[in-house]
């Protein structure tokens, strides 16, 4: 029997929100942020209830609300280093089972995750996007056997860019180190 090639799946019942905060192990781990390229040390010390800072690690996603809309997204993948984050992000996991984590990261990067994030997110001033808005609606997914494929393809193509941007870096490395030893 073959698998149905898309099925709707309702965010309600594929994501947990994490809300507690990590207590006193919060000087255990880096403070992490979102960026529009994921994830990133976050700019900002700790503040000052850190124990009110949230613990992410593998599949773990999360955003800032205020700034979803210009791609702040970031998650916790193979290979990242767990973390803590601001408890003013939003943060959650998928349920293993009926969605990929990576899978989702992703869909929430390309532009039908964008298109969703627009429809949703709200807001007088500054539109944003909370977790209790994330979960309303429902998006088109294909089965978790091939979310979980495509999750394993994207994890080999992240860690290829990571290489190239490894060697990119030690190229303009070379580069200024040429232009230094014209000018001793």
């Amino acid at each position: 029997m073959t698998e149905p090639t898309k099925q709707t799946l309702p965010l309600e019942e594929c994501l947990v929100e994490v809300t507690s905060g990590i207590g006193a192990r919060w000087k255990d781990f880096p403070v992490l942020g979102a960026t529009r390229d994921g994830l990133a040390p976050a700019k900002e010390p700790v503040g000052k209830n850190p124990q009110r800072y949230k613990y992410v690690h593998q599949g773990t996603i999360f955003y800032n609300p205020m700034r979803i809309l210009i791609g702040s997204i970031a998650m916790i993948d193979v290979g990242d280093r767990d973390g803590i984050t601001s408890p003013d992000y939003v943060v959650f996991k998928t349920v293993e089972t009926k969605l990929n984590s990576r899978w989702f990261y992703f869909w929430l990067r390309s532009i039908k995750g964008e298109n969703y994030i627009r429809g949703l997110a709200r807001g007088a001033v500054r539109e944003r996007m909370l977790f209790k808005r994330l979960v309303q609606g429902s998006i088109a997914a294909p089965s978790i056997n091939k979310q979980n494929q495509i999750a394993d393809a994207l994890l080999v193509v992240r860690n290829a860019r990571r290489k190239a941007e490894e060697q990119i870096s030690e190229i303009n490395s070379l580069a200024a180190a040429l232009l230094r030893s014209g000018n001793t």
